[in-house]
């Protein structure tokens, strides 16, 4: 999971991981557009090769689907938005009070 989701929600990371697949499987959280990925959730680890960047939502999925392992694309709200550029900070700005640090540090640049 990258670094740059500020709104991420613990229990909803809880949620996600408490609903395991069974193996060989993987799970896919896709960023706000659809297109990037903000989490993957691998089992077993080395199932596949992770690659994140540009249209990454769709390549995990097409990875999964030539090595056989079965996935799912799941929607996690926090961890929708990630902070990759101006427009996402915007977006996290509009967001309201989802990531009270980040939003403060903003402020103060």
């Amino acid at each position: 999971m990258p670094g740059d989701c500020p709104a991420l929600n613990p229990s909803e990371i809880d949620a996600l991981l408490s609903q395991p697949e069974p193996p060989p499987s993987l799970v896919v959280v896709p960023d706000r557009h659809g297109t990037g990925t903000n989490a993957l959730v691998i089992s077993p680890p080395r199932a596949l090769a992770p690659s994140f960047g540009p249209g990454s939502c769709a390549r995990h999925q097409e990875l999964a689907r030539a090595a056989g392992v079965r996935s799912r694309v799941v929607e996690v709200p926090s961890l929708a938005l990630d902070v990759d550029t101006p427009d996402d900070l915007r977006a996290l700005a509009e967001a309201g009070e989802v990531a009270p640090r980040t939003l403060a540090l903003l402020t103060r640049c």
